[in-house]
């Protein structure tokens, strides 16, 4: 399996489960909604978000984290992982 479409799996297969983590208050009533990257990853491990945040800034750069990560988090993860899933996919059709 090429590396391309690899990569396009395991993006689509993130915003699959994306897209479902946004349809889930509707099993309770609610109105879906689209989640932030950064609320999942929070959700999941904020350990790891905090420590990612801190050797951003005081080991890579300052900048990097605030504003390129926090503007990349709060976008919906659904898109975040959907627009990397279709780029891969269209350059592994390519290589074809």
């Amino acid at each position: 399996m090429r590396l391309s479409r690899l990569a396009a799996l395991i993006f689509i297969l993130l915003a699959l489960a994306a897209g479902l983590y946004d349809l889930s208050p509707a099993l309770d009533g609610e109105a879906p909604r689209l989640h932030g990257l950064g609320e999942i990853w929070f959700a999941l491990s904020p350990g790891s978000l905090n420590l990612l945040q801190a050797v951003t800034q005081r080991y890579l750069w300052p900048p990097l984290w605030d504003p390129g990560m926090t503007w990349l988090l709060v976008q919906p993860a659904l898109a975040v992982f959907a627009l990397p899933a279709a780029f891969f996919a269209l350059i592994s059709a390519m290589k074809r």
